[in-house]
């Protein structure tokens, strides 16, 4: 990045005395001391379990995210940190995890164990949901989960625990009584309805209940971002891209992770347990020179679309476009391609030329592959700053079940009008399967930062003749895909589509490779 625009970029961001470093020193971490190895059985451990708000990350983010759990070695000494936070779950779905396996089997006498779920207990959907509204003896509550789960099983190997509420969301509004403070309004999707409540206070409730400590980041937060405002709170916050309105008010950056892992110290150090005496003395707020961009990030040009297309015909607010490794221009017609009504209220979306009536498609045209996509799409734009409800059934009319043809519902960063391209174009999430020639086919899928990612295993494969419902569901903390009868997906779905185009999102119907469909009952709902 040149040297011109970065001072631009950051004198607009934060102020020229505050971030013009020159150097980015502060960019690299340095060792974590408390993480090193000491010697077996030398010093106790302090075991990390939680959300994306505590976990790791590896972005190429302008600002990249933290989580709190990376940085509490600056305010502790004389432990082991161990940080098993894993992005994406609950109190729930975290125990279908390896980490949680290696919590169970690593924890000994004397060790410790910080607790900091919320986030996505909150999600309507029924791999992570937990009822704010029970106690610690009603099954599928968070306050049972976080007793049974990790209260009990650390008690008994003699750990203590110390349970975290969730860190607030950054509300642009200032205001920190509904979802960006974790009270959540009952849910409707597809599996059901979800009670909503008070998941901070749910959580308060179960650690009162059985005696534990609980450090109130989300009382702790709360005040701090009502004083400082989001206009200042953007400092402590990941930024996609180096425009304003591509922030993340979920996720901090690597400066907003040390001060939740100070208040971490500083509420710890106000209670009776034992974990305070291995904190540094006098434990400080970390400096502002922490905040610093990503030397490495470089933008990319983007522009919204102004035409339409001239080969597809608009259906109401849908623009059809066939975009990406398509082969070749010439490829971009309707005997390769096929975007047009169906019937009434249906579209039709075929990738690959037909061959007459047999149940294959020929002349593979388009693909999902590992590097690049080319997709035909039936698309609109949606502000970056809504959340929304994306839905529809697809009847299956011909598929050839190779590795790169898929088809279903897509939300994009980016969208490009009849172009072709054999570059990595943008991000996105996606409704439906993928690697349908593999013995372990995926169930939904996403491209983030480029790199192609699973959003698990397919349960249920579907066919020629077979109707499927999809939906993509955006929150304030990413997207939720569901494939017909698979489980919902939204673990490592939880990042904004902002990079390229920080105002809209492009969500839309879409076939890639050697596929043939109709969708119907096509809903869009924007809050």
């Amino acid at each position: 990045m040149q040297k011109s625009m970065l001072k631009g970029i950051t004198a607009a961001l934060f102020g020229t005395a505050v971030l013009m470093l020159g150097s980015f020193m502060a960019f690299a971490e340095p060792a974590d001391p408390a993480a090193q190895d000491s010697g077996a059985g030398s010093v106790p451990t302090l075991w990390v379990v939680g959300d994306s708000t505590a976990a790791e990350f590896q972005d190429n983010y302008y600002i990249p995210r933290y989580g709190w759990g990376t940085q509490l070695y600056r305010y502790f000494q004389g432990i082991e940190i161990r940080n098993l936070a894993v992005s994406g779950t609950s109190t729930k779905s975290f125990m279908e995890t390896p980490q949680y396996q290696t919590l169970l089997n690593g924890m000994q006498t004397g060790d410790y164990l910080i607790i900091g779920f919320g986030h996505n207990d909150e999600k309507a959907e029924s791999a992570r949901y937990t009822n704010p509204n029970g106690t610690a003896s009603t099954p599928g509550s968070i306050q049972y989960y976080l007793t049974e789960a990790y209260i009990e099983p650390a008690r008994t190997a003699g750990v203590t625990p110390v349970v975290c509420t969730p860190i607030v969301r950054r509300d642009p509004g200032d205001n920190y009584t509904g979802e960006s403070g974790h009270i959540i309004g009952d849910q409707t999707t597809i599996e059901g309805t979800f009670e909503g409540g008070d998941y901070a206070k749910a959580i308060q409730m179960a650690a009162v209940a059985k005696n534990v400590p609980v450090l109130n980041l989300t009382k702790r937060t709360r005040e701090i971002y009502k004083t400082l405002g989001s206009w200042k709170v953007r400092d402590r916050h990941a930024w996609l891209s180096s425009r304003e309105v591509s922030i993340d008010n979920t996720h901090t950056n690597l400066y907003g992770a040390a001060w939740n892992a100070w208040l971490i110290a500083n509420e710890l150090s106000q209670t009776d347990c034992s974990l305070k005496n291995y904190l540094i003395a006098n434990p400080t707020p970390p400096n502002k020179w922490l905040l610093t961009a990503n030397p490495d990030y470089q933008d990319r040009a983007f522009s919204m679309p102004t035409q339409d297309s001239s080969h597809w015909t608009s259906v109401g607010d849908w623009k059809g476009t066939v975009f990406g490794d398509v082969e070749a221009m010439e490829y971009i017609n309707d005997i390769y391609f096929t975007l047009a009504p169906y019937d009434e209220d249906a579209f039709r979306i075929a990738a690959g030329r037909l061959d007459g009536d047999d149940t294959t498609v020929g002349a593979k045209v388009g693909k999902i592959s590992t590097r690049t996509d080319g997709i035909a799409m039936y698309y609109q734009a949606v502000p970056a700053s809504r959340n929304f409800t994306f839905s529809a059934d697809v009847t299956i009319q011909k598929l050839d079940p190779n590795n790169q043809a898929s088809f279903g519902l897509m939300a994009r960063d980016d969208i490009y009008i009849d172009t072709v391209s054999n570059d990595t174009l943008g991000d996105y999430v996606a409704a439906g399967p993928l690697m349908l020639g593999d013995p372990d086919p995926w169930n939904c899928f996403a491209r983030k930062s480029g790199v192609l990612t699973s959003g698990g295993a397919l349960t249920r494969s579907y066919g020629p003749g077979d109707t499927v419902h999809v939906e993509i569901r955006k929150s304030s903390d990413g997207y939720t895909c569901t494939f017909g009868d698979n489980a919902p997906v939204s673990a490592g779905f939880d990042f904004p589509l902002t990079g390229l185009d920080p105002e809209h999102v492009y969500v839309g119907m879409f076939v890639a490779r050697s596929a043939d469909v109709v969708f119907t009952n096509v809903k869009l709902e924007v809050e």
